[in-house]
């Protein structure tokens, strides 16, 4: 598990590291901590052109890759733009994480496209670039009506 919380001045270019790894599970490049303000002021160095190539060549290592939560800076997720090469990056990995038989924690339901989201948020402006169906603290998969139930009290 990757946090860097508080590293609102990096450019991304130290993850090189990271490049290809099959073990690492979990990368939280939002910047903030738990349950604070997404939106930071000034906006962060933290650049998509260094980062989302060391991202890519780890979903390209398939069914090698152990990654299963990317939580993303506001700051990229702000502006829906479909030709961007974030949107890009975004849609790659929701091929990536669709790859996958997901099953729910709760009902033991395969949790596919046809669900009522995809795994990535490409579409709502809200929650653009989250990801979902998976816990960000257990890294466990819950299908859109057990969240529902769980938010309603049931």
């Amino acid at each position: 598990k990757l946090r860097l919380t508080n590293c609102i001045n990096i450019s991304g270019a130290g993850l090189e590291p990271l490049r290809g790894s099959t073990i690492i599970q979990q990368i939280d490049l939002s910047l903030v901590g738990d349950h604070e303000s997404p939106k930071l002021d000034p906006d962060p160095s933290i650049s998509c052109v260094e980062v989302l190539p060391i991202l890519d060549s780890i979903i390209e290592r398939g069914e090698e890759c152990s990654l299963k939560h990317l939580q993303f800076p506001k700051y990229w997720r702000k502006e829906r733009n479909t030709e961007s090469d974030f949107h890009a990056f975004l849609a790659r990995y929701n091929d990536y994480l669709s790859s996958e038989v997901v099953v729910c924690l709760t009902c033991n339901c395969n949790i596919d496209e046809d669900d009522s989201m995809p795994m990535m948020q490409m579409s709502d402006y809200y929650y653009y670039g989250r990801q979902n169906y998976t816990c960000c603290q257990c890294m466990k998969h819950y299908c859109h009506d057990c969240v529902q139930e769980a938010e309603d009290g049931n």
